[in-house]
């Protein structure tokens, strides 16, 4: 499946952290969850597919890296506050297995391979010493000719701990590709109009969607944890008005995964 390499290796990263040299150098710590989840089947369709999710963090000293899904961050905190890092990240493409009949038609997209930035910070017992509040700001280029553009995206997300086992976070985020992403995963030229039975279409870069993120953590015992995610992006602008959306898909997209934890 898409993905389960870069997912894979996370897997044997934050295993290593279990070996008997890294049990005695108690600055290491983070945690990794599995489970399963459903997404559209690609960025504005109204179909779900199931897909492996896989998630997890190591920590050492200033120095961390996570992962999720397809995106992987290394960076470092320079203050109790803010970090920095650079940003990898795997765009789904688009073949002709996907089950709308019209779409299946359009060319091929090959998954994209995205490298870039991002900055962090954090405010820590914003309403008590239980919460925080990030915000983030991430950009990415395509360094594997797929799409040639770049994806830029600013976030805020809270979290907040609810009593002994309970805990919550929740986000949202705007993302913002430019012309050439859009024309990649949105535009339909006249060949490709001619082949699906859609109309051409040309799509601008700009603001590409508005997202919702939530996730509800259950402590089974110090280690282990069940996790509820969830996520729903609205598509806007020239994105919702393709006919790849508006005629074949949804503007709507959701997501979630259901996963357990475990943290060391």
């Amino acid at each position: 499946m898409r993905g389960f390499r870069l997912q894979l290796l996370l897997a044997i990263l934050t295993a290593s952290a279990f070996s008997p040299a890294a049990a005695q150098e108690t600055r290491w710590s983070g945690s990794i969850a599995a489970g399963i989840g459903t997404r559209p089947e690609y960025m504005g369709s109204k179909d779900q597919e199931p897909v492996p999710y896989v998630a997890g963090e190591l920590n050492y000293d200033r120095y961390f890296l996570e992962a999720q899904g397809k995106e992987v961050s290394l960076g470092t905190w320079l203050t109790p506050s803010m970090s920095l890092g650079v940003l990898f990240d795997v765009e789904s493409g688009r073949d002709d297995s996907v089950k709308n009949d019209r779409v299946s038609r359009l060319p091929k997209i090959d998954d994209a391979m995205q490298l870039g930035a991002f900055a962090r910070y954090a405010w820590r017992g914003v309403l008590d010493r239980r919460d925080e509040l990030t915000m983030d700001v991430t950009w990415l280029s395509d360094v594997s000719d797929t799409h040639d553009g770049v994806v830029g995206s600013l976030g805020l997300a809270y979290g907040r701990k609810l009593g002994d086992r309970w805990s919550f976070g929740g986000g949202v985020r705007l993302t913002y590709v430019d012309d050439s992403y859009a024309g990649t995963y949105f535009g339909i030229t006249p060949a490709m109009a001619a082949a699906s039975g859609m109309p051409a279409f040309r799509a601008g870069g700009g603001v590409r969607d508005v997202g919702l993120s939530a996730k509800l953590s259950y402590a089974l015992t110090d280690n282990w944890n069940i996790q509820l995610l969830g996520s729903y992006k609205q598509l806007l602008g020239d994105f919702k008005d393709s006919p790849i959306v508006k005629q074949d898909g949804g503007a709507g997209q959701l997501s979630g995964a259901l996963a357990i934890g475990y943290r060391f």
